[in-house]
């Protein structure tokens, strides 16, 4: 269950400096700025009561909606695989028809297939590095007034140490070479 909030609550904040950059261009690297902006559009997607604290019950409520959205998808995968072997529309997939679908399959249609796959995936990943990360400890040790609460301020100085971590050469840019040696010292 932390996994999962880690992991939807990805890494405006902490534990992930590296992978919460995400370069808008190759070569080019995120910005203080860019990387400021990104915190404070996650926050305010995050505050859901709007009064500047993230508690634990929004960042759950979070993880919880993402949750549900991603089961909705696996199903409607789940549900297009079944219409495709369904070659005659009856409700049921027959062995021939399963062999025949088999059979079909070209290796474009199967790399087609797995491309697509693959850039969903890179979507989801880019969609939950843009959020706040916020599970039990990571909380505790963003929150550094200790009142349960996190506001923008706590997690724009936690998230600009963290920037500052990475941005080796100190020109107010993370490029992707500098993301890759703080992943690489991390281990």
């Amino acid at each position: 269950m932390n996994k999962l909030l880690a992991g939807l609550l990805a890494a405006a904040v902490v534990a992930v400096p590296v992978s919460a950059q995400v370069a808008p261009q190759a070569g080019v690297g995120s910005t203080r700025a860019d990387m400021e902006a990104r915190v404070r559009a996650d926050f305010a997607r995050v505050d859901a009561n709007r009064d500047g604290y993230v508690t634990q019950d929004e960042a759950r409520a979070v993880r919880a909606s993402r949750r549900g959205e991603r089961a909705g998808d696996r199903q409607e995968r789940r549900e297009q695989a079944f219409t495709r072997l369904d070659a005659n529309r009856d409700g049921m997939i027959s062995r021939t028809e399963f062999l025949e679908r088999e059979g079909r399959a070209e290796r474009g249609d199967r790399r087609e297939r797995r491309a697509e796959r693959r850039a969903e995936r890179r979507e989801r990943l880019a969609e939950r590095r843009g959020l706040l990360r916020l599970g039990g400890k990571r909380f505790a040790r963003i929150d550094a007034n200790r009142d349960g609460r996190v506001s923008l301020a706590e997690v724009l100085t936690v998230r600009a140490r963290a920037f500052e971590r990475v941005d080796a050469n100190r020109d107010g840019r993370v490029t992707r070479e500098e993301r890759r040696a703080a992943r690489g010292a991390r281990g």
